[in-house]
């Protein structure tokens, strides 16, 4: 074994517990990271110069060019309000018990968060006492959702957390071929750049390995180069 594929190998096994230990890893996005990972530090024919990194990464996936375009799309750093976790039911509180209303709601509003721009969701039901409660309420937020900040991904930006590539070009891409809509947020795209929000864990820096694009395709450079986050 050659002093190259020493350093190749430990560098995919950095890489592999890394991948690991990311709890907001999708299994998806984790496959495909550790595909290209496997396939340009450890894969016996990385060194074939006919056969091209993203057409062997398929082939070591399994997958066809839709799929493969699907995983880059799940992966566009994004906000997505988690509509599950807002609470039910009218919000305003009893007056004599220690607990929200709960009946079902007549009107409702998002109030966004002005640090995070992240929103949530108000409901108010008919009775004129949590109308009046909720009045208050929805003069604030009109407020607050004119001053608030574009809301922090809370999605994807993990494969330009591992690899530097023209990632922004790529999931305009594969936006458009599953025809949707996607456009960068202004917090940039890999999730170690984003503002760290409350109660969430930030995504740590890792040494990204450098992808090359050529008409559409990756392709390795002669050795793997794992280049700083500074630098990228």
């Amino acid at each position: 074994m050659s002093a190259d594929d020493r350093d190749a190998m430990v560098r995919y096994d950095q890489l592999a517990a890394r991948v690991y230990g990311e709890r907001r890893m999708p299994s998806g996005t984790r496959d495909l990271i550790l595909a290209l990972g496997w396939v340009t530090l450890r894969d016996p024919r990385r060194h074939d110069p006919i056969r091209l990194l993203w057409a062997r990464t398929r082939d070591v996936l399994n997958a066809d060019d839709k799929r493969m375009w699907q995983l880059i799309a799940e992966d566009a750093p994004r906000y997505e309000h988690d509509w599950h976790s807002d609470p039910k039911g009218c919000q305003a509180p009893m007056v004599r018990v220690d607990r929200l209303c709960g009946r079902s709601t007549a009107d409702g509003f998002t109030e966004a968060d002005r640090v995070t721009g992240r929103f949530r969701f108000w409901g108010f039901c008919s009775r004129p006492r949590c109308q009046a409660y909720g009045k208050t309420i929805y003069q604030r937020a009109r407020l607050s959702n004119q001053k608030a900040p574009e809301a922090i991904p809370n999605k994807g930006g993990l494969l330009p957390l591992f690899f530097s590539w023209n990632w922004e070009a790529k999931y305009r891409k594969a936006a458009e071929v599953l025809m949707d809509s996607w456009e960068p947020p202004s917090y940039g795209l890999s999730a170690d750049e984003w503002p760290e929000v409350p109660g969430e864990e930030k995504p740590k820096a890792f040494p990204k390995l450098r992808l090359i694009a050529s008409h559409g395709e990756i392709v390795k450079p002669a050795a793997p180069v794992l280049v700083s986050s500074r630098t990228t």
